[in-house]
């Protein structure tokens, strides 16, 4: 919980709970990769019994769709990190670019899970475009010797 607020001081609350679902909705995703069963199959026996059985997409594609599920997830991690570092130079644009790399990949992969990940993207966008900038201290603050 300390986290969450400290991320809601730091980066506000939208972006903070953007991130937060995005990253739980791509720890999800690998969940449900080993775990939904996502494809059908139906044989016939010489004998004539129809068996039906189902599989998930990790049991019939592999470690390749493991390993394609958990992109969302440290895509969201990495933009969730570039955006607490926002005051370094680059990492807001670091963030977006990770988010739009994450949206050509729900392009490219629209007809199998690229409609499952669209939420993490679009979560994350939320979460770049809503990002508050931390406010600058006062010109005298910076310099103490000024003040006098």
């Amino acid at each position: 919980m300390r986290i969450l607020n400290a991320a809601m001081t730091r980066l506000g609350r939208t972006p903070s709970l953007a991130v937060l679902f995005a990253a739980l909705y791509g720890a999800a995703l690998i969940v449900g990769g080993f775990l939904a069963p996502v494809y059908e199959s139906t044989s016939v026996s010489s004998s004539g019994v129809v068996m039906r059985g189902t599989d998930t997409l990790v049991g019939v594609n592999g470690r390749g769709a493991a390993i394609l599920l958990g992109v969302p997830l440290v895509v969201a991690l990495a933009v969730g990190w570039a955006l607490w570092h926002g005051s370094r130079r680059g990492a807001i644009p670091v963030a977006w670019a990770l988010t739009g790399l994450l949206g050509v990949l729900n392009v490219l992969a629209m007809l199998s899970i690229g409609v499952f990940v669209l939420p993490v993207t679009a979560a994350l966008t939320i979460a770049c475009a809503t990002r508050r900038p931390r406010s600058k201290p006062p010109r005298g603050a910076e310099h103490p010797a000024a003040l006098g």
